[in-house]
């Protein structure tokens, strides 16, 4: 034993050289013990004994272990006294004891099921975290919008605002809220917001386009007009000559819906040409002079020159009236020059085609016209419709006189050829029933002898008297003068030859045939004298008397006088030599000296 301490010693003290005694003899001590037992040990307490012990001497030392064992069970015995008398108290310290034990188990796995869900709870924290950072920012943005909720609304109205001014006429409001939008899409393009104002704004755009087009399809005052094509302008929908056409094309349509509206007086020619004119004038005259106002920087001068003239051929590839062949005679042009020509030729090239549109009115409308008074009023109207209308370089009456030239033409000899006609059918049936000339051609047998009286000449136009001795030939002047009289109502100069070889011809057919009407009663044996007579009046008194109607009196001379005038228009000397014949000897002699 003391060997083994002596070992211990000299590994304790070869270990710790620099720990006092008492420290050694209480590790020596220490480690004497049962493990269970090392923990009680306190080394401040334990120092002090050893120090007591130390300081012992050798009796006092041996009776120690005597001295410890009395308090040692001194002790047991005052702790059974303790245990019985407080034998609760450890009973209940023992079940405290257990249920610490316990719930030191219980927390230990418990500790265990947290730290592993705290790595879950980091995860969620996390997730939170983001989600929460994308509520703040929502609300950020609630805060600001509410902030801005006066400027926003006023942003968010604009569409139903701007269709409302639109609806109601304000066009002028809608224009500067065009251009408020379009200041916002400059500076905020990147906002989604903006943009889908900016496209309902350009849908409430083109109603406005509309109704300004539409503004132009109906009754409209030149102001009006400067403001609607002001309007256009500021929108820039089109450009300068599509605006021109745009112009032209809204005006024409609410001609042709007032053109249409008298469609029912077609009936009536005469009232529908009236009426179709009245709105001609009226309205085309508007056209122009508002193209005029609004486009007056017109390149070439329009203003100063006549629009339409009879030197003028409509040329322009870029008219919205063109016809196909004028397409097919688009080059690959220089694109400028061709929107130049557009724009300057765009008003000549509408004033032809409103034109033609007049001539076929006329076209259609004037044959069917069979009274010269109402042709006469229409020519007349459109003279001055023309002369009106050429204060803008519109003088368009050269081209509507050759419609009212037809047709009194074809009025005249329409009356012309009935009267003949009517004084033939008598003398025909004449030679068909070989009736004698006393019994038809004369009322009594006294104008046999009034030969001389037949072949004095008259300077008046009074119908001679001794024309009503033959009742045919008193018809066919009473014809020819009615003709007369209307032909004085409009005499075109162009008709003067033509009339008058028609008169020329109807007056040889009847000389033709009052020849083979003498030689019918010739041949059957006949008196001859009351057909001389008859031929000497119709050819002497009649034939020169219609003559002298239709050059002086239509006429009144003006493309000739004189005999020689009468000549060029009515051959007098064919129809003697037709009826020479039957015509009295006196009268032959006198044309061969």
């Amino acid at each position: 034993m003391n060997v083994n301490l002596t070992e211990k010693e000299q590994i304790y003290t070869s270990t710790h050289s620099d720990t006092s005694g008492q420290e050694i003899l209480l590790s020596l001590l220490t480690d004497s013990l049962p493990e269970t037992q090392r923990e009680l040990v306190n080394k401040e307490w334990s120092k002090d004994y050893l120090d007591r012990l130390t300081s012992l001497s050798l009796e006092s030392l041996k009776l120690e272990p005597t001295l410890v064992k009395d308090e040692e069970s001194k002790i047991q015995k005052e702790l059974a006294e303790l245990s019985f008398r407080e034998y609760k108290s450890c009973i209940h310290v023992n079940n405290c004891y257990t249920d610490i034990n316990y719930s030191l188990d219980n927390l230990s796995s418990h500790l265990s099921s947290l730290m592993t869900a705290i790595t879950s709870l980091e995860n969620s924290s996390s997730s939170f975290s983001q989600h929460t950072k994308q509520i703040s920012l929502q609300r950020n943005k609630i805060n600001t919008i509410l902030e801005h909720n006066d400027n926003l609304l006023e942003i968010l109205e604009i569409p139903q605002l701007m269709d409302t001014c639109v609806r109601n006429g304000l066009y002028s409001e809608a224009m500067d809220l065009l251009q408020h939008v379009a200041r916002l899409v400059s500076k905020h393009s990147n906002i989604l917001l903006i943009r889908q104002i900016e496209q309902d704004v350009k849908q409430t755009m083109q109603l406005m386009l509309s109704k300004l087009i539409s503004l132009l399809r109906e009754p409209i005052k030149l102001p009006s007009c400067l403001k609607v094509i002001g309007y256009l302008r500021r929108m820039e929908a089109f450009d300068e000559a599509e605006l021109r056409l745009v112009f032209l094309l809204s005006r024409d349509s609410y001609l042709q819906i007032l053109i249409n509206s008298i469609d029912k007086e077609k009936k009536e020619p005469v009232q529908y040409l009236k009426k179709w004119i009245d709105i001609f004038r009226e309205h085309f005259f508007d056209i122009v002079t508002q193209y005029r106002s609004i486009f007056a920087e017109d390149v070439g001068g329009l203003a100063s020159t006549p629009i339409y003239s009879s030197f003028m051929i409509p040329q322009s590839p870029s008219s919205p009236w063109m016809t196909s062949s004028s397409l097919m005679d688009i080059t690959n042009d220089n694109p400028t020059r061709r929107h130049n020509l557009m724009a300057t030729t765009v008003l000549a090239d509408y004033t032809i085609h409103i034109l033609n549109q007049l001539t076929s009115v006329l076209a259609e409308f004037t044959p069917l016209i069979t009274d010269i008074q109402s042709l006469s009023s229409i020519l007349t109207q459109l003279m001055y419709c023309g002369m009106s209308l050429g204060r803008v370089g519109v003088d368009f009456r050269h081209l509507v006189t050759k419609y009212f030239e037809e047709s009194v033409e074809r009025i005249i000899k329409k009356i012309i050829s009935d009267g003949t006609q009517a004084f033939l059918d008598e003398l025909k049936q004449a030679i068909k029933n070989i009736n004698l000339p006393n019994t038809w051609m004369i009322v009594d047998k006294k104008s046999t002898n009034l030969l001389e009286s037949s072949i004095r000449s008259s300077s008046s136009f009074t119908p001679l008297v001794i024309l009503l001795d033959y009742p045919p030939i008193a018809y066919l002047t009473n014809a020819y003068l009615t003709a007369f009289n209307s032909l004085r109502i409009v005499a075109p100069v162009s008709l003067y030859y033509t009339l008058g070889d028609y008169l020329s011809w109807n007056l040889l057919t009847i000389s033709e045939t009052l020849r083979n009407y003498g030689k019918l009663l010739v041949d059957n044996n006949h008196d001859t004298t009351v057909l001389q007579g008859f031929n000497a009046t119709f050819a002497r008194s009649f034939v020169p008397f219609i003559t002298r109607c239709y050059v002086d009196g239509v006429y009144g001379g003006l493309l000739g006088g004189g005999d020689e005038a009468h000549l060029e228009v009515i051959d007098q000397t064919k129809i003697l030599n037709i009826l020479k014949e039957f015509l009295p000897v006196s009268m032959n002699k006198s044309n061969k000296s």
